[in-house]
């Protein structure tokens, strides 16, 4: 339950099935020559998912980061600790070091390292790995990915990444109707509670850039990112969430 607070996770039952989730699909992603190359969806809680296989995404929890803008933040704030979502440098923190140093041995991969909310999110192209195969779990293993996230992907046989802010890191609750809507109610409830998401996350980011990548991406690959880079690095220096 504390690691839940800290990390900025309801505190309700797990969201992880074993069988793949029933999402909403928002936007199909092809490249020019109209190949599906990502799918973006919406998740049980209400945020924009990126779903791919042609990137291979890991999500690596950081216990030093500031996890949300609610009671702990506040709590930063008084003791002078406001400024936590601000990058260390690899000297500093030993998450980003073991994703340097990564990154430094495999200099044919093209790897980008986001600053989130709760750690780190990396980006790798040049992979070719499938989300259910022993490379994307050597890979995963080694940076340190969530091991819920890893058991996720392989369960829906591709890569994720949230575009769009958690809810509660936002002062708002998770969405409640669950995609299809059961009925004209659910719908509009969903769409009332959609019009409050959009208006409130404009004011956060979910990321923000620490290191691109040092090897050119293909065309397709170049496509995911900048789609990906268009939802969450927001304008400015905002919060993140």
């Amino acid at each position: 339950m504390l690691q839940k607070i800290r990390t900025g996770r309801p505190l309700g039952g797990g969201y992880y099935p074993r069988t793949p989730l029933r999402e909403e699909v928002l936007e199909e992603i092809r490249d020019a020559g109209g190949d599906l190359i990502g799918v973006i969806t919406r998740n049980a809680y209400g945020a924009a998912i990126l779903n791919t296989d042609r990137i291979l995404i890991a999500d690596v929890d950081d216990p030093a980061a500031q996890a949300s803008p609610g009671l702990l933040s506040a709590l930063g704030r008084l003791f002078g600790r406001g400024k936590r979502d601000q990058p260390a440098g690899p000297e500093d923190n030993p998450v980003l070091a073991r994703i340097e140093e990564f990154a430094r041995v495999r200099p044919h991969l093209g790897v980008y390292v986001y600053r989130t909310a709760a750690g780190f999110r990396v980006l790798i192209t040049g992979v070719h790995a499938a989300p259910d195969s022993a490379e994307a779990g050597e890979i995963l293993t080694a940076l340190a990915s969530d091991p819920i996230y890893v058991r996720l992907c392989t369960v829906h046989g591709n890569y994720r990444a949230r575009l769009t802010p958690k809810p509660w890191r936002c002062g708002m609750r998770a969405l409640k109707p669950r995609w299809p809507w059961l009925d004209e109610r659910a719908a509009g409830t969903a769409a009332q509670w959609l019009d409050r998401y959009r208006e409130r996350t404009g004011h956060y980011a979910v990321c923000r850039l620490l290191r691109a990548g040092r090897t050119a991406p293909s065309a397709q690959e170049r496509q995911l990112l900048q789609r990906h880079d268009q939802f969450v690095l927001g304008h400015g220096d905002l919060p993140l969430a």
